[in-house]
């Protein structure tokens, strides 16, 4: 919370790929130094109260895929570069309640907006009918896939469904492991109490 700005210096750190900043209200500017992190992938900027407004270099952000503005009350302007960030896949927007000046934002796949001030209603609405006419083209079932491609969740899942089918050939294997030992345990008992033949001596 002491934190009152932020150095240049993160700006050289090529493989950053996760910046959390939270409750730091006394940060007044974000350096546009940061922009230069092409590795970047998550930005989240939560409570940062002090934040008047971002620099318009955004797009910089090669690989970013996660952006979450909460409670930026002092907000006013979101720049339009973050209009041009091609992989950014999803943005919150809550409880920045200054907010004055917006671009459009509805080709990112999963925008979560609320407690935007009155005077953005009518981009609010005009946003969520634009969703609404893509959608009803295709376009946004199109940049879905696209988003869940370049954001690494078709590989998690992929990931997490070989996981689940190797467990469930683990467990087939060690079913049948049980059904030939049972089966090998019940030939030696009937073996075992098998009745003698006729003929034979006591």
């Amino acid at each position: 919370k002491g934190l009152t700005m932020l150095p240049d210096t993160l700006g050289r750190l090529r493989s950053l790929q996760t910046l959390f900043l939270g409750n730091c209200f006394n940060i007044a500017s974000f350096p546009e130094a940061l922009t230069n992190l092409k590795t970047l992938t998550t930005l989240n900027l939560y409570n940062c109260g002090g934040f008047k407004s971002l620099p318009d270099t955004l797009d910089r952000l090669e690989s970013l895929q996660v952006l979450s503005l909460q409670g930026c009350e002092k907000l006013v302007e979101v720049p339009p570069s973050l209009g041009r960030c091609l992989t950014l896949t999803t943005m919150t927007l809550w409880n920045c309640n200054v907010l004055e000046k917006l671009p459009d934002l509805s080709q990112i796949p999963k925008l979560q907006i609320d407690g935007v001030p009155e005077q953005l209603a009518d981009w609010e609405a005009a946003q969520k009918q634009k969703r609404l006419d893509d959608a009803k083209e295709g376009k946004n079932k199109g940049g879905a896939v696209k988003a869940e491609k370049s954001s690494g969740w078709a590989a998690v899942r992929k990931g997490h469904a070989m996981v689940g089918t190797a467990a469930s050939m683990a467990g087939q294997a060690k079913t049948r492991e049980q059904l030939a030992t049972a089966r090998g345990e019940g030939d030696k008992t009937a073996r075992g109490g098998k009745t003698p033949r006729a003929g034979s001596s006591s």
